[in-house]
């Protein structure tokens, strides 16, 4: 069954079920709106999240191996290990013996302050000995030399050597082009287990991935070798070129990352963590399908709302319409029945009432129709505009305090001579020079009024053309009009420039502005209405263009144009009848 023949015709159920989908509309972009800003919302607070854990342990972690650092060069200083290294030939078996269990308990005590610390040793060539926590050996020459070979670093200090992290000191510190060997080496091995298991104990979930990554060694969470070099690959790749974001989502084989990292000037390193995206956004899976689901029932509940608005109010209607289409064709017999009892049936049952007493109503509701027309008529010859009213008795008030008392003489008299004109409404017609006096009187007042605002200039009406009858308030509205929607916002520079044109049998009134902007749609809408009687807030315009044709026939008339100044231009045309 097909509802509607032409879905673009302005029908009433096109206009409710539009309605009911503007007002649909707002609630599903909103529901966008809000899917859309969820998920941008947790993903910066996942981001947060992850980005500040892992700030906050390589933080940790380069304060726990600053203190190992300041542990290491304090013993440096030791007075027991000095004398070991530089003046072993002064010492005895017994005070050598006594001074490297000094050292061994305070090398002890260094490796038992901290998890992350799986030997000290000494390096010692003067002693030829090796000395740690728990041991002394033989001076390892090939490590004392591998240990002396590594590159300065900068402010890196952990380094590789041989797979296991080092923290090494030398004293005295000597540059890489000196040919000198120092007295002794501390060097400080690192537990790589503590360090894998921190990094284990970071993960939130199983699907979360962690990467230690240096030049110098890497450790990981995740046993996928091959995924970890390439987000670490992307990530170096990133940096410097404007996408060196803490936060980043990474396409990896057609899966997304989401990834935060971290730098360590003291190691030299990036922390990163990484969770599959699908894993982040899992919770949102529910709300993506009650939001399908909403969307889904609303455009039910709107095909039901069709369909029933259809069935009882788009269809009597309907039949209502064509009811009247037959009276208008003259068919005044026309009977329309309704079988539910609801308003439908008393509007029916009305109208059958109407249609039965129509013939013999005709002729004097047509009557009565043109003599409310003529009553209107007269009500709008002499309506009178409260606010000018009120307007002009400020105006006299102000020139009362003011003691001009030549220009309340003036406005006195001239708001005589308006409301004399305006309230003696027995007359339909009036001599055109009459017509334009009253004009001019009403545009001198409404000059007064807007000060140095508004300038007016009018034109005299031709002597032969002074005597033509034309209706009553054709002039004055115009320029009431320009006031009003033209010139009330000009703050300064407004003309109204009211020029009366004669050409052969025809005269025009012109009055045009520079008042408020208007473009060529409103002009074209404005001169519409007054061709098709369109009611509005421009009566005024029509009721005068109309009773022009009345009286001067179709080739008189009220047009509206674009003024050259800015503003409009209204014109009313005469034209007089041959022998007229």
């Amino acid at each position: 069954m097909k509802l509607i023949k032409n879905p673009w015709k302005k029908t009433a159920l096109n206009r409710l079920i539009l309605s009911f989908i503007c007002i649909l509309l707002p609630l599903y972009t909103l529901a966008i709106v809000i899917y859309s800003w969820g998920i941008r919302t947790l993903q910066t607070e996942i981001s947060n999240s992850m980005a500040s854990q892992v700030s906050q342990y390589f933080v940790g972690l380069e304060n726990e191996f600053s203190r190992i650092q300041a542990l290491q060069l304090d013993y440096l200083n030791d007075m027991n290990l000095n004398a070991l290294a530089a003046m072993p030939e002064s010492l005895d078996s017994i005070e050598k013996m006594q001074k490297i269990l000094s050292l061994q308990q305070r090398l002890n005590a260094i490796r038992n302050s901290s998890a992350y610390i799986k030997e000290v040793y000494t390096y010692i060539p003067a002693l030829q000995k090796t000395i740690s926590a728990l041991s002394v050996s033989d001076f390892n020459r090939d490590r004392f030399a591998e240990l002396i070979q590594l590159p300065v670093l900068e402010e890196v200090q952990v380094v590789n050597l041989n797979g296991g992290m080092y923290m090494v000191a030398a004293f005295p510190y000597l540059l890489p082009t000196s040919n000198r060997e120092p007295i002794f080496i501390v060097s400080i091995e690192l537990s790589l287990d503590k360090l894998r298991q921190a990094l284990h104990g970071m993960r939130n979930s199983p699907e979360e991935g962690l990467i230690f990554s240096s030049s110098q060694f890497t450790q990981v969470t995740n046993p996928d070798y091959e995924l970890n070099d390439q987000i670490v690959q992307q990530l170096l790749q990133g940096r410097g070129t404007g996408q060196d974001d803490v936060a980043r989502i990474l396409s990896i084989d057609s899966q997304r990352y989401l990834t935060v990292h971290t730098s360590s000037r003291f190691f030299g390193a990036l922390l990163i963590k990484f969770v599959p995206e699908s894993a982040v956004f899992q919770p949102l899976e529910r709300y993506r399908d009650w939001f399908l689901l909403f969307a889904a029932v609303s455009l039910i509940i709107m095909l039901l709302y069709s369909l029933y608005l259809y069935q009882y109010i788009h269809k009597p209607l309907n039949r209502l319409v064509k009811a009247f289409r037959k009276v208008e064709s003259g068919d005044v017999s026309v009977q329309i029945h309704h079988e539910s009892r609801d308003e439908f049936q008393y509007i029916y049952t009305r109208f059958n009432v109407m249609l039965d007493n129509l013939k013999s109503l005709i002729d004097q509701v047509y009557k009565q129709q043109i003599l409310t027309q003529k009553a209107e008529l007269k009500q709008l010859q002499s309506q009178i505009n409260p606010h000018f009213l009120y307007n002009s008795f400020f105006i006299l008030n102000t020139m009362a305090r003011l003691r001009d008392y030549d220009q309340v003489e003036r406005f006195a008299n001239q708001l005589g001579e308006y409301f004399q004109f305006v309230t003696r409404n027995q007359l339909d017609e009036v001599p055109l020079a009459r017509e334009v006096q009253h004009a001019k009187v009403y545009a001198e007042i409404q000059e007064m009024r807007f000060g140095n605002r508004v300038s007016v200039s009018f034109d005299d009406t031709p002597g032969d053309w002074g005597y033509v009858m034309v209706p009553r308030l054709i002039l004055q509205p115009l320029i009431e009009n320009a006031f009003e929607h033209g010139l009330e916002r000009k703050s300064k520079d407004g003309r109204l420039d009211v020029r009366i044109e004669r050409e052969g049998r025809m005269v025009r009134l012109i009055v045009e502005d520079n008042g408020e902007q208007i473009d060529n749609e409103g002009i074209a809408r404005m001169n519409q209405s007054l061709e098709t009687l369109e009611d509005g807030e421009k009566t005024a315009l029509i009721n005068i263009h109309q009773r022009i044709r009345l009286k001067f026939g179709t080739g008189s008339g009220l047009a509206v144009t674009l003024s050259e100044s800015g503003g409009v231009k209204a014109t009313i045309t005469i034209e007089l009848p041959e022998g007229g």
